[in-house]
Protein backbone atom coordinates (compact mmCIF):
# COMPACT_ATOMS: atom_id res chain seq x y z
CA UNK A 1 0.00 0.00 0.00
CA UNK A 2 0.95 3.60 -0.44
CA UNK A 3 2.95 4.98 2.43
CA UNK A 4 2.69 8.38 4.07
CA UNK A 5 4.98 10.09 1.56
CA UNK A 6 2.27 10.83 -1.03
CA UNK A 7 -1.13 10.27 0.62
CA UNK A 8 -2.81 12.61 -1.85
CA UNK A 9 -2.39 10.06 -4.65
CA UNK A 10 -5.35 7.98 -3.51
CA UNK A 11 -7.95 10.79 -3.39
CA UNK A 12 -6.53 12.02 -6.71
CA UNK A 13 -7.02 8.52 -8.14
CA UNK A 14 -10.64 8.39 -7.03
CA UNK A 15 -11.15 11.91 -8.35
CA UNK A 16 -9.93 10.74 -11.75
CA UNK A 17 -12.46 7.89 -11.55
CA UNK A 18 -15.29 10.16 -10.36
CA UNK A 19 -15.19 12.37 -13.45
CA UNK A 20 -16.21 9.35 -15.53
CA UNK A 21 -19.61 9.41 -13.87
CA UNK A 22 -20.19 12.11 -16.51
CA UNK A 23 -18.28 10.77 -19.55
CA UNK A 24 -20.21 12.70 -22.16
CA UNK A 25 -19.48 16.04 -20.49
CA UNK A 26 -15.85 15.09 -19.86
CA UNK A 27 -15.22 14.08 -23.47
CA UNK A 28 -17.00 17.13 -24.88
CA UNK A 29 -15.02 19.48 -22.62
CA UNK A 30 -11.69 17.77 -23.39
CA UNK A 31 -12.26 17.70 -27.15
CA UNK A 32 -13.04 21.41 -27.15
CA UNK A 33 -9.70 22.06 -25.47
CA UNK A 34 -7.34 19.55 -27.03
CA UNK A 35 -7.50 15.94 -28.24
CA UNK A 36 -4.40 15.21 -26.15
CA UNK A 37 -6.29 16.32 -23.02
CA UNK A 38 -9.00 13.74 -23.76
CA UNK A 39 -6.38 11.00 -24.09
CA UNK A 40 -4.76 12.12 -20.84
CA UNK A 41 -8.08 12.02 -18.95
CA UNK A 42 -8.82 8.53 -20.30
CA UNK A 43 -5.48 7.18 -19.11
CA UNK A 44 -5.30 9.18 -15.87
CA UNK A 45 -6.91 6.53 -13.55
CA UNK A 46 -4.67 3.81 -14.98
CA UNK A 47 -1.55 5.99 -14.67
CA UNK A 48 -2.27 7.03 -11.07
CA UNK A 49 -2.94 3.47 -9.97
CA UNK A 50 0.27 2.35 -11.70
CA UNK A 51 2.17 5.02 -9.72
CA UNK A 52 0.57 3.82 -6.48
CA UNK A 53 1.58 0.23 -7.25
CA UNK A 54 5.12 1.26 -8.25
CA UNK A 55 5.59 3.11 -4.95
CA UNK A 56 4.44 0.03 -3.08
CA UNK A 57 6.83 -2.17 -5.06
CA UNK A 58 9.68 0.24 -4.34
CA UNK A 59 8.91 0.31 -0.60
CA UNK A 60 8.78 -3.48 -0.31
CA UNK A 61 12.00 -4.18 -2.21
CA UNK A 62 13.96 -1.26 -0.76
CA UNK A 63 12.79 -2.28 2.73
CA UNK A 64 11.31 1.10 3.61
CA UNK A 65 10.47 0.64 7.30
CA UNK A 66 8.03 3.57 7.22
CA UNK A 67 5.80 1.49 4.95
CA UNK A 68 3.10 -0.42 6.84
CA UNK A 69 3.50 -3.76 5.07
CA UNK A 70 7.29 -3.72 5.44
CA UNK A 71 7.05 -2.93 9.15
CA UNK A 72 4.34 -5.52 9.68
CA UNK A 73 5.58 -8.49 7.66
CA UNK A 74 9.22 -8.19 6.58
CA UNK A 75 12.51 -8.44 8.43
CA UNK A 76 15.62 -6.77 7.08
CA UNK A 77 16.90 -10.12 5.79
CA UNK A 78 13.60 -11.17 4.18
CA UNK A 79 14.07 -13.26 1.04
CA UNK A 80 12.91 -12.36 -2.46
CA UNK A 81 10.14 -14.96 -2.20
CA UNK A 82 8.81 -13.46 1.03
CA UNK A 83 8.73 -10.01 -0.53
CA UNK A 84 6.88 -11.33 -3.58
CA UNK A 85 4.30 -12.98 -1.33
CA UNK A 86 3.69 -9.65 0.44
CA UNK A 87 3.57 -7.81 -2.88
CA UNK A 88 0.89 -10.00 -4.44
CA UNK A 89 -0.99 -11.26 -1.37
CA UNK A 90 -0.57 -8.40 1.09
CA UNK A 91 -2.72 -5.45 2.04
CA UNK A 92 -2.41 -3.90 -1.42
CA UNK A 93 -3.99 -6.86 -3.22
CA UNK A 94 -6.96 -4.72 -4.21
CA UNK A 95 -4.70 -2.52 -6.33
CA UNK A 96 -3.84 -5.45 -8.60
CA UNK A 97 -7.53 -6.34 -8.83
CA UNK A 98 -8.54 -2.84 -9.87
CA UNK A 99 -5.72 -2.30 -12.38
CA UNK A 100 -7.39 -4.19 -15.30
CA UNK A 101 -10.67 -2.42 -14.56
CA UNK A 102 -9.32 1.13 -14.82
CA UNK A 103 -7.93 0.25 -18.23
CA UNK A 104 -11.54 0.22 -19.42
CA UNK A 105 -11.71 3.99 -18.96
CA UNK A 106 -9.12 4.31 -21.74
CA UNK A 107 -10.53 1.51 -23.92
CA UNK A 108 -12.25 2.86 -27.04
CA UNK A 109 -14.36 -0.17 -27.99
CA UNK A 110 -12.35 -1.07 -31.08
CA UNK A 111 -10.98 -4.51 -31.82
CA UNK A 112 -14.24 -6.34 -31.11
CA UNK A 113 -16.28 -7.97 -33.86
CA UNK A 114 -18.76 -5.11 -33.75
CA UNK A 115 -17.50 -1.66 -32.92
CA UNK A 116 -19.11 -0.18 -29.84
CA UNK A 117 -21.31 2.88 -29.94
CA UNK A 118 -20.23 5.98 -28.05
CA UNK A 119 -23.34 5.67 -25.86
CA UNK A 120 -22.48 2.08 -24.97
CA UNK A 121 -18.96 3.07 -23.92
CA UNK A 122 -20.31 5.94 -21.84
CA UNK A 123 -22.73 3.67 -20.00
CA UNK A 124 -20.02 1.12 -19.27
CA UNK A 125 -17.73 3.82 -17.86
CA UNK A 126 -20.53 5.21 -15.68
CA UNK A 127 -21.28 1.76 -14.31
CA UNK A 128 -17.62 1.03 -13.60
CA UNK A 129 -17.02 4.45 -12.03
CA UNK A 130 -20.06 4.03 -9.80
CA UNK A 131 -18.91 0.63 -8.53
CA UNK A 132 -15.34 1.77 -7.89
CA UNK A 133 -16.49 4.87 -6.02
CA UNK A 134 -19.07 3.02 -3.94
CA UNK A 135 -16.54 0.33 -3.05
CA UNK A 136 -13.61 2.65 -2.40
CA UNK A 137 -14.30 3.14 1.30
CA UNK A 138 -14.62 -0.62 1.76
CA UNK A 139 -11.81 -2.13 -0.31
CA UNK A 140 -9.16 0.56 0.17
CA UNK A 141 -7.87 0.70 3.74
CA UNK A 142 -7.78 4.43 4.39
CA UNK A 143 -5.76 3.98 7.56
CA UNK A 144 -2.85 2.85 5.42
CA UNK A 145 -3.24 5.64 2.89
CA UNK A 146 -4.35 8.66 4.87
CA UNK A 147 -3.19 8.01 8.44
CA UNK A 148 -0.37 5.46 8.34
CA UNK A 149 0.89 6.24 11.82
CA UNK A 150 -0.18 3.11 13.71
CA UNK A 151 2.93 1.09 12.98
CA UNK A 152 3.06 -2.47 14.37
CA UNK A 153 5.34 -3.14 17.34
CA UNK A 154 6.61 -6.46 15.99
CA UNK A 155 6.80 -8.36 12.71
CA UNK A 156 3.81 -10.61 11.99
CA UNK A 157 3.63 -13.67 9.81
CA UNK A 158 3.64 -12.58 6.17
CA UNK A 159 0.71 -13.47 3.90
CA UNK A 160 1.21 -16.34 1.47
CA UNK A 161 0.05 -16.64 -2.12
CA UNK A 162 -2.54 -19.40 -2.37
CA UNK A 163 -2.99 -21.04 -5.77
CA UNK A 164 -6.75 -21.45 -5.39
CA UNK A 165 -7.07 -17.83 -4.26
CA UNK A 166 -5.31 -16.80 -7.47
CA UNK A 167 -7.79 -18.87 -9.50
CA UNK A 168 -10.66 -17.28 -7.62
CA UNK A 169 -9.42 -13.73 -8.24
CA UNK A 170 -8.82 -14.39 -11.93
CA UNK A 171 -12.34 -15.81 -12.34
CA UNK A 172 -13.88 -12.94 -10.37
CA UNK A 173 -12.07 -10.46 -12.61
CA UNK A 174 -13.14 -12.41 -15.70
CA UNK A 175 -16.85 -12.52 -14.88
CA UNK A 176 -16.98 -8.88 -13.88
CA UNK A 177 -15.18 -7.52 -16.95
CA UNK A 178 -17.14 -9.75 -19.33
CA UNK A 179 -20.34 -8.76 -17.49
CA UNK A 180 -19.64 -5.08 -18.12
CA UNK A 181 -18.88 -5.79 -21.75
CA UNK A 182 -21.95 -7.96 -22.38
CA UNK A 183 -24.32 -5.58 -20.60
CA UNK A 184 -23.28 -2.56 -22.67
CA UNK A 185 -22.01 -4.08 -25.94
CA UNK A 186 -23.84 -3.54 -29.25
CA UNK A 187 -26.94 -5.73 -29.47
CA UNK A 188 -26.34 -9.08 -31.15
CA UNK A 189 -29.86 -10.53 -31.34
CA UNK A 190 -31.55 -13.52 -29.74
CA UNK A 191 -29.81 -15.98 -32.05
CA UNK A 192 -26.73 -15.91 -29.80
CA UNK A 193 -28.86 -17.34 -27.00
CA UNK A 194 -30.66 -19.86 -29.20
CA UNK A 195 -27.36 -21.45 -30.22
CA UNK A 196 -26.68 -22.31 -26.57
CA UNK A 197 -30.23 -23.47 -25.79
CA UNK A 198 -31.25 -20.02 -24.47
CA UNK A 199 -28.80 -20.07 -21.57
CA UNK A 200 -28.33 -16.41 -20.53
CA UNK A 201 -24.52 -16.74 -20.40
CA UNK A 202 -21.96 -18.86 -22.21
CA UNK A 203 -21.00 -22.28 -20.78
CA UNK A 204 -17.58 -20.85 -19.86
CA UNK A 205 -19.13 -18.02 -17.86
CA UNK A 206 -21.65 -20.31 -16.15
CA UNK A 207 -18.85 -22.71 -15.22
CA UNK A 208 -16.88 -19.81 -13.74
CA UNK A 209 -19.88 -18.78 -11.65
CA UNK A 210 -20.41 -22.39 -10.51
CA UNK A 211 -16.85 -22.44 -9.18
CA UNK A 212 -17.24 -19.02 -7.56
CA UNK A 213 -20.46 -19.97 -5.81
CA UNK A 214 -18.88 -23.17 -4.51
CA UNK A 215 -16.03 -21.05 -3.18
CA UNK A 216 -18.62 -18.73 -1.65
CA UNK A 217 -20.22 -21.60 0.28
CA UNK A 218 -16.87 -22.53 1.82
CA UNK A 219 -15.73 -18.95 2.44
CA UNK A 220 -17.84 -18.29 5.55
CA UNK A 221 -18.95 -14.89 4.25
CA UNK A 222 -22.50 -14.02 5.32
CA UNK A 223 -22.94 -17.20 7.38
CA UNK A 224 -24.36 -17.16 10.92
CA UNK A 225 -21.05 -16.41 12.64
CA UNK A 226 -20.18 -13.63 10.19
CA UNK A 227 -23.15 -11.52 11.28
CA UNK A 228 -21.91 -11.29 14.87
CA UNK A 229 -19.51 -8.63 13.56
CA UNK A 230 -20.60 -7.68 10.03
CA UNK A 231 -17.84 -5.09 9.56
CA UNK A 232 -15.10 -7.59 10.36
CA UNK A 233 -14.07 -7.95 6.73
CA UNK A 234 -15.66 -5.32 4.50
CA UNK A 235 -13.21 -5.87 1.66
CA UNK A 236 -14.03 -9.58 1.34
CA UNK A 237 -17.76 -8.96 1.55
CA UNK A 238 -17.51 -6.19 -1.05
CA UNK A 239 -15.61 -8.50 -3.39
CA UNK A 240 -18.45 -11.03 -3.17
CA UNK A 241 -21.02 -8.30 -3.83
CA UNK A 242 -19.02 -7.42 -6.95
CA UNK A 243 -19.29 -11.07 -8.05
CA UNK A 244 -23.06 -10.95 -7.50
CA UNK A 245 -23.30 -7.75 -9.56
CA UNK A 246 -21.31 -9.46 -12.33
CA UNK A 247 -23.82 -12.32 -12.17
CA UNK A 248 -26.65 -9.80 -12.54
CA UNK A 249 -25.02 -8.20 -15.58
CA UNK A 250 -24.64 -11.56 -17.33
CA UNK A 251 -27.93 -13.20 -16.36
CA UNK A 252 -30.28 -10.21 -16.30
CA UNK A 253 -28.94 -7.02 -17.89
CA UNK A 254 -27.62 -8.43 -21.17
CA UNK A 255 -30.58 -10.75 -22.00
CA UNK A 256 -33.19 -8.13 -21.05
CA UNK A 257 -31.73 -5.68 -23.56
CA UNK A 258 -32.56 -8.22 -26.25
CA UNK A 259 -35.99 -9.13 -24.89
CA UNK A 260 -37.51 -5.72 -24.06
CA UNK A 261 -37.82 -4.52 -27.69
CA UNK A 262 -40.11 -7.50 -28.36
CA UNK A 263 -42.69 -6.41 -25.78
CA UNK A 264 -44.64 -4.50 -28.41
CA UNK A 265 -45.93 -0.96 -28.84
CA UNK A 266 -46.52 -0.44 -25.13
CA UNK A 267 -50.27 -0.84 -24.68
CA UNK A 268 -50.69 -1.36 -20.94
CA UNK A 269 -47.14 -0.21 -20.22
CA UNK A 270 -48.08 2.00 -17.26
CA UNK A 271 -50.12 -0.79 -15.71
CA UNK A 272 -47.18 -3.17 -16.07
CA UNK A 273 -44.90 -0.61 -14.44
CA UNK A 274 -47.19 -0.26 -11.42
CA UNK A 275 -47.39 -4.02 -11.00
CA UNK A 276 -43.62 -4.36 -11.40
CA UNK A 277 -42.88 -1.72 -8.75
CA UNK A 278 -45.44 -3.15 -6.35
CA UNK A 279 -44.28 -6.74 -6.82
CA UNK A 280 -40.61 -5.76 -6.47
CA UNK A 281 -41.06 -3.84 -3.22
CA UNK A 282 -43.41 -6.48 -1.81
CA UNK A 283 -41.05 -9.36 -2.59
CA UNK A 284 -38.01 -7.53 -1.22
CA UNK A 285 -39.80 -6.70 2.04
CA UNK A 286 -41.24 -10.20 2.53
CA UNK A 287 -38.14 -12.22 1.63
CA UNK A 288 -35.74 -9.93 3.51
CA UNK A 289 -37.92 -10.05 6.63
CA UNK A 290 -38.09 -13.84 6.52
CA UNK A 291 -34.34 -14.17 5.98
CA UNK A 292 -33.35 -11.78 8.76
CA UNK A 293 -35.89 -13.26 11.17
CA UNK A 294 -34.63 -16.79 10.49
CA UNK A 295 -31.05 -15.66 11.11
CA UNK A 296 -32.09 -13.44 14.06
CA UNK A 297 -29.91 -10.70 12.63
CA UNK A 298 -29.12 -8.26 14.06
CA UNK A 299 -31.31 -9.24 17.05
CA UNK A 300 -34.93 -9.76 18.03
CA UNK A 301 -35.83 -6.60 16.07
CA UNK A 302 -34.66 -8.18 12.82
CA UNK A 303 -38.01 -7.74 11.04
CA UNK A 304 -38.06 -4.03 11.81
CA UNK A 305 -34.50 -3.75 10.50
CA UNK A 306 -35.49 -5.61 7.33
CA UNK A 307 -38.32 -3.12 6.70
CA UNK A 308 -35.83 -0.30 7.19
CA UNK A 309 -33.47 -1.81 4.60
CA UNK A 310 -36.32 -2.49 2.17
CA UNK A 311 -37.51 1.08 2.57
CA UNK A 312 -34.10 2.41 1.60
CA UNK A 313 -34.04 0.14 -1.42
CA UNK A 314 -37.47 1.48 -2.38
CA UNK A 315 -36.12 5.04 -2.08
CA UNK A 316 -33.20 4.03 -4.27
CA UNK A 317 -35.64 2.77 -6.88
CA UNK A 318 -37.44 6.12 -6.77
CA UNK A 319 -34.19 8.07 -6.78
CA UNK A 320 -32.90 6.48 -9.94
CA UNK A 321 -35.71 8.14 -11.84
CA UNK A 322 -33.02 10.81 -12.15
CA UNK A 323 -30.86 8.43 -14.20
CA UNK A 324 -32.01 9.97 -17.52
CA UNK A 325 -30.05 13.06 -16.47
CA UNK A 326 -26.92 10.88 -16.57
CA UNK A 327 -27.86 9.31 -19.90
CA UNK A 328 -29.53 6.08 -18.76
CA UNK A 329 -32.64 6.85 -20.79
CA UNK A 330 -32.42 4.59 -23.80
CA UNK A 331 -33.77 1.12 -24.45
CA UNK A 332 -37.23 -0.17 -25.21
CA UNK A 333 -38.37 -0.03 -21.57
CA UNK A 334 -36.20 2.48 -19.61
CA UNK A 335 -38.75 2.52 -16.78
CA UNK A 336 -38.22 -1.22 -16.28
CA UNK A 337 -34.48 -0.71 -16.43
CA UNK A 338 -34.46 1.64 -13.46
CA UNK A 339 -36.37 -0.93 -11.39
CA UNK A 340 -34.03 -3.75 -12.36
CA UNK A 341 -30.81 -1.78 -12.04
CA UNK A 342 -31.86 -0.59 -8.58
CA UNK A 343 -32.40 -4.19 -7.56
CA UNK A 344 -29.19 -5.39 -9.23
CA UNK A 345 -26.97 -2.76 -7.59
CA UNK A 346 -28.99 -2.03 -4.43
CA UNK A 347 -27.29 -4.47 -2.02
CA UNK A 348 -23.82 -3.22 -2.98
CA UNK A 349 -24.77 0.47 -2.87
CA UNK A 350 -26.52 0.21 0.48
CA UNK A 351 -23.74 -1.91 2.02
CA UNK A 352 -21.68 1.27 2.29
CA UNK A 353 -24.09 2.62 4.92
CA UNK A 354 -25.94 -0.47 6.18
CA UNK A 355 -23.93 -3.51 7.22
CA UNK A 356 -26.89 -5.89 6.82
CA UNK A 357 -27.65 -4.81 3.22
CA UNK A 358 -26.55 -8.20 1.75
CA UNK A 359 -29.78 -9.64 3.18
CA UNK A 360 -31.55 -7.73 0.40
CA UNK A 361 -29.88 -9.92 -2.21
CA UNK A 362 -32.34 -12.83 -2.25
CA UNK A 363 -35.44 -10.61 -2.34
CA UNK A 364 -33.86 -8.47 -5.06
CA UNK A 365 -33.22 -11.54 -7.22
CA UNK A 366 -36.79 -12.74 -6.70
CA UNK A 367 -38.05 -9.29 -7.71
CA UNK A 368 -35.94 -9.20 -10.89
CA UNK A 369 -37.09 -12.71 -11.79
CA UNK A 370 -40.70 -11.56 -11.42
CA UNK A 371 -40.56 -8.33 -13.44
CA UNK A 372 -39.81 -9.81 -16.87
CA UNK A 373 -42.67 -12.36 -17.18
CA UNK A 374 -44.92 -9.88 -15.37
CA UNK A 375 -44.41 -7.31 -18.12
CA UNK A 376 -45.17 -9.88 -20.80
CA UNK A 377 -48.33 -10.96 -18.99
CA UNK A 378 -49.73 -7.50 -18.15
CA UNK A 379 -49.00 -5.47 -21.28
CA UNK A 380 -51.85 -5.90 -23.77
CA UNK A 381 -49.63 -5.60 -26.84
CA UNK A 382 -47.27 -8.36 -25.68
CA UNK A 383 -47.80 -12.08 -26.05
CA UNK A 384 -48.27 -13.61 -22.62
CA UNK A 385 -46.01 -16.53 -21.63
CA UNK A 386 -47.53 -19.97 -21.29
CA UNK A 387 -49.24 -21.02 -18.08
CA UNK A 388 -46.44 -23.50 -17.44
CA UNK A 389 -43.94 -20.64 -17.62
CA UNK A 390 -45.99 -18.38 -15.35
CA UNK A 391 -46.51 -21.15 -12.78
CA UNK A 392 -42.99 -22.61 -12.92
CA UNK A 393 -41.12 -19.45 -11.89
CA UNK A 394 -43.08 -18.61 -8.70
CA UNK A 395 -43.22 -22.31 -7.78
CA UNK A 396 -39.44 -22.65 -8.05
CA UNK A 397 -38.94 -19.39 -6.16
CA UNK A 398 -41.20 -20.60 -3.34
CA UNK A 399 -39.33 -23.91 -3.22
CA UNK A 400 -36.00 -22.09 -2.98
CA UNK A 401 -37.28 -19.87 -0.18
CA UNK A 402 -38.67 -22.82 1.80
CA UNK A 403 -35.47 -24.83 1.41
CA UNK A 404 -33.36 -21.86 2.47
CA UNK A 405 -35.46 -21.22 5.57
CA UNK A 406 -35.53 -24.91 6.48
CA UNK A 407 -31.74 -25.19 6.09
CA UNK A 408 -31.15 -22.60 8.80
CA UNK A 409 -28.00 -21.50 6.96
CA UNK A 410 -29.22 -18.10 5.83
CA UNK A 411 -27.44 -16.62 2.84
CA UNK A 412 -24.89 -19.44 2.67
CA UNK A 413 -27.34 -21.68 0.77
CA UNK A 414 -29.63 -18.91 -0.44
CA UNK A 415 -27.12 -17.41 -2.87
CA UNK A 416 -26.21 -20.50 -4.96
CA UNK A 417 -29.78 -21.87 -4.92
CA UNK A 418 -31.27 -18.53 -5.97
CA UNK A 419 -28.59 -18.18 -8.65
CA UNK A 420 -29.80 -21.43 -10.24
CA UNK A 421 -33.36 -20.09 -10.12
CA UNK A 422 -32.24 -16.89 -11.87
CA UNK A 423 -30.57 -18.84 -14.68
CA UNK A 424 -33.65 -21.06 -15.17
CA UNK A 425 -36.01 -18.07 -15.11
CA UNK A 426 -34.03 -16.07 -17.66
CA UNK A 427 -33.72 -19.16 -19.86
CA UNK A 428 -37.53 -19.46 -19.91
CA UNK A 429 -37.86 -15.75 -20.65
CA UNK A 430 -35.42 -15.96 -23.55
CA UNK A 431 -37.19 -19.01 -24.96
CA UNK A 432 -40.52 -17.15 -24.82
CA UNK A 433 -39.00 -14.05 -26.47
CA UNK A 434 -37.70 -16.25 -29.29
CA UNK A 435 -41.16 -17.70 -29.94
CA UNK A 436 -42.58 -14.15 -30.04
CA UNK A 437 -40.00 -13.06 -32.58
CA UNK A 438 -40.86 -15.90 -34.97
Amino acid sequence: MLGDDMPWLVPLFFGSVAIWMFPQSVERFARNKNEALLKALKWLPFFLLAVIISLRVSSIFSHDTTHLEVAAYLDADASLGERLHVLFAGDGLVEWMVLPLVYLFAWNGQGSRRSWTVEGLHKMKRTLALMLLVSSTLVFDDSAYIAPDSMPLMTMQAPQIDAWAVVFLILAEFVFVTGLLSAHAPLSGLSQYRTRFFAPASPLVLTAFAYLFMAYMSSGVFDSSWWSDPRQDDAQATLWLWVFVAFNLHVFAAPQREMDPLLGVGDGRSKALVWSVGASIGLVMLVTALMMHEQQTPDATSVRTSFWLSGWLGLLMAGVLLLPVLGFDDGARPELNWIRWSLMFGPLLLFVAFEHAPFLLLGAWFAIVATTPLSWAVEHSAKSPSKVHLLAVPSLALAVLILVLMSGSGLSYAVPMAAVLCVVSTTLDLRHAWTVRQ
